[in-house]
């Protein structure tokens, strides 16, 4: 969204640790945590009907920053202004823990993996916090229990689980992993890589 990007020198001027930007029908929320607190202050904006969450949030950054520069024009130093700004929008009920990004470790897996995963029952997790080779080969002989012929199982069934085990110990020999820095379901902004993710 190219106006997270827009927001970035207002964040920058507030000394922005982490912020979260989310939206819903009625209104578009930016939540900021400064660098020199763990206080949350939220910045929210009413969408008119028919209004993109894209320009609200343009409006919203516009009037902050406007409210910054009336502070400034006060002769009150930057970094006061934007303590002032902060402490007026500080909002005491909201969790700290809540605008900070997880760091997720993702295995990246084509399309044929994925379909592996799903032919072998392996849930993505045990990819990620599991031995993911020891799950891999547990989660095979489970299948291999329940389909393979001598046991009275699907031939062809238990022909697609040897293919997707096959395909999923060639993953192990080089896997290959992601990290992705975000929070479920808002963007996400970090200060010290001026950067927003999207929403896990």
């Amino acid at each position: 969204m190219w106006t997270l990007s827009l927001s970035n020198g207002l964040l920058i001027t507030l000394n922005t640790r982490y912020a979260a930007f989310s939206f819903t029908e009625h209104y578009v929320a930016l939540d900021v945590m400064p660098t020199w607190s763990n206080r949350i202050s939220r910045f929210v904006y009413e969408k008119k009907s028919g209004y993109p969450p894209a320009n609200a949030l343009k409006e919203l950054i516009l009037e902050a920053g406007k409210e910054w520069y009336k502070k400034r024009s006060r002769r009150i130093s930057r970094s006061f202004s934007s303590q002032s700004i902060l402490e007026e929008k500080a909002e005491h009920n909201i969790n700290p823990d809540s605008i900070k990004p997880n760091k997720n470790r993702i295995p990246k897996l084509s399309a044929d993996q994925k379909k592996a995963l799903r032919r072998l029952n392996i849930n993505m997790d045990r990819l990620v916090f599991g031995d993911y080779v020891r799950e891999i080969k547990k989660a095979y002989r489970e299948m291999a229990k329940v389909y393979h012929p001598d046991k009275g199982g699907d031939g062809d069934r238990f022909k697609e689980i040897n293919t997707a085990h096959e395909l999923m110990i060639q993953w192990t020999e080089n896997p290959k992993f992601r990290s992705n820095n975000a929070l479920p379901g808002c963007w996400s902004y970090d200060g010290y890589i001026n950067r927003w993710s999207p929403p896990l």
